[in-house]
């Protein structure tokens, strides 16, 4: 019979009500009920949950995956069936089509109605039933929002008819997209193609998009189907825990020093900028490294006040896409992020505002922010603005990111959380969204889209499946905007054609911050204080 040694079960604690919104996998074991009934069994509880039938009609849910530690001692994706699963009462599972899953959404069903702490007992999902007898298993949680396709064509770009934010997607210029099906146009600017300046890109319900009308060959691009949204930027947990599963040539990938530096060595940032992931445990040429956090920089990692719930910089995009592959997620588009952002009500989409940031007006607070707590779960701003959007930007972040969700209370509304119509934080500040870019050939040949498999490459990088019809930004090396994405090699994703940022981040005056602003100018595959993300999960 096989057995599970319980090792972890966690991750990504995130914030809400000014404590750790302690999304936690308690209580995990295998469940051997013979040969095809292997099952996974845990706790699922976190707080600041909910479920509504009015207004964004919406909910939040947890993606839920494994990890196991095979024969040779390495950490493998643990793949799910999608059959014997057992929901508790109150509960739903969700799982993509395929033969395999690489996880399970965790969320209300639909008369499980309100807010406060979820609390799932005793869930059960499905397994591959080839696992070896004895297995270290380590259980991941990430918090999501479940975002509806729209009832209507929604707004992208900002424009009132006098002026809009800078590049601003329109249909003529300084007028914000409406209802019609018209070709998506920006001003004419060296960050994007002739395609997008000039002739327009016509966009479509059904996740298509293409150059001609009336109908011709559609091309399948992430536009306005239904989807998870990360709820929180990746942190500094999260990282850590991605990095503490690779091995030493992955490893040596994904972080900017050698594995082998000594014990306190700053794994990524130089120990600037509030990035406090470290080496913990120096690795050596087959043996990984044991990371951790140590803000306070005792060498006792992985403390209350280490720095796990801030938002986790010094990212490039071949960094997060790797984390996302692992994880089972994807990259979103910039399309997605303007839908995140600024919503699509039952009753159609939400017209858009000039200059409005994902909280939904152009009022900002501007002064630096002085912390309580720092480095904790319960890291707030002592003095955040109780009527005006509150974000993390050059005017208000001095020393680095701040903890994720660090502006939602008891009591805050959208507006002072900082929070899109739909509950996404930090969509506006704190670390700018890798998004798919609408205006390059590298990023409208990113067809198919797919959701990671939960496995990289030997070399540490995002690999979707070889030869397959799915297309990440950056894969085979592109960094050509003008070139295709191609999936004809190894498909691993190692550089960054075709991806933009979007959202403004700690290194970036206000106006970056609005939806609609596509002002960036960057090199996304390298390594910056003011570079993070976040992920998606497709529906299919």
């Amino acid at each position: 019979m096989k057995k599970v040694i319980y090792l972890l079960a966690s991750l990504l604690f995130s914030t809400g009500i000014c404590i750790a919104n302690n999304v936690q996998i308690t209580n995990m074991s295998i469940v051997n009920g013979g040969p095809g009934a292997i099952q996974v069994k845990f706790d699922l509880t976190w707080d600041n949950s909910w479920r509504t039938n009015v207004g964004p009609a919406n909910y939040d849910g947890v993606w839920v995956f494994f990890k196991y530690k095979n024969l040779a001692g390495d950490w493998v994706h643990m793949n799910l069936t999608g059959s014997n699963n057992v929901a508790p009462a109150g509960f739903d599972i969700f799982q993509n089509s395929g033969f395999t899953k690489v996880g399970a959404m965790i969320y209300r069903e639909d008369t499980n109605l309100g807010t406060g702490s979820a609390s799932a007992l005793n869930v059960k999902l499905g397994v591959i039933s080839s696992l070896p007898y004895d297995i270290d298993v380590k259980g991941f949680a990430i918090e999501m929002v479940y975002v509806p396709a729209p009832t209507s064509r929604p707004f992208f770009g900002d424009g009132n008819g006098i002026t809009e934010s800078v590049n601003a997607l329109h249909y003529t210029d300084n007028t914000a997209t409406t209802t019609s099906v018209v070709p998506m146009l920006c001003d004419v600017n060296g960050f994007d193609d002739a395609e997008l300046d000039a002739d327009g890109i016509y966009i479509y319900s059904n996740d298509t998009i293409q150059t001609t009308n009336p109908l011709g060959a559609l091309d399948p691009f992430p536009t306005m189907k239904a989807l998870w949204c990360m709820k929180y930027e990746i942190n500094q947990a999260s990282y850590r825990d991605f990095l503490n599963t690779l091995d030493s040539q992955q490893q040596a990938s994904r972080v900017a020093i050698p594995i082998t530096n000594p014990t306190g060595s700053s794994a990524l940032s130089g120990g600037i900028s509030r990035n406090y992931i470290e080496i913990a445990t120096p690795g050596a040429i087959n043996t990984p490294a044991v990371f951790g956090c140590d803000a306070n920089g005792n060498n006792i990692y992985n403390e209350a006040g280490d720095g796990e719930w801030i938002a986790c910089n010094f990212l490039a995009w071949v960094d997060v896409a790797a984390y996302l592959d692992w994880s089972g997620l994807a990259p979103m588009s910039e399309l997605q992020y303007e839908r995140i952002c600024r919503g699509s009500s039952s009753a159609g989409g939400n017209a858009a505002a000039l200059g409005e940031y994902a909280w939904g007006s152009d009022k900002i607070f501007a002064s630096n922010y002085s912390l309580t707590n720092p480095a904790t779960a319960s890291e707030i701003a002592s003095n955040a603005s109780v009527t005006l959007g509150n974000a993390a930007y050059t005017s208000t972040a001095s020393g680095g990111p701040l903890r994720s969700g660090i502006f939602a209370t008891a009591t805050s509304n959208r507006v002072i959380s900082g929070a899109t119509y739909y509950g996404v934080m930090e969509m506006s500040g704190n670390m700018p969204e890798y998004c798919i870019s609408l205006g390059s050939q590298a990023g409208r040949s990113c067809r198919y889209v797919p959701n990671g498999n939960g496995t990289i490459s030997a070399l540490g990088n995002a690999q979707l499946s070889v030869g397959g019809a799915g297309f990440w930004p950056g894969m085979e090396g592109n960094l050509n905007l003008a070139a295709t994405t191609t999936c004809s090699g190894t498909c691993e994703v190692t550089s960054s054609g075709g991806i933009r940022f979007r959202g403004g981040s700690i290194g970036d005056a206000v106006s970056a911050l609005a939806i609609s602003d596509r002002s960036a100018v960057f090199t996304p595959t390298a390594r910056a204080s003011n570079r993070g993300g976040r992920g998606v999960l497709y529906i299919r």
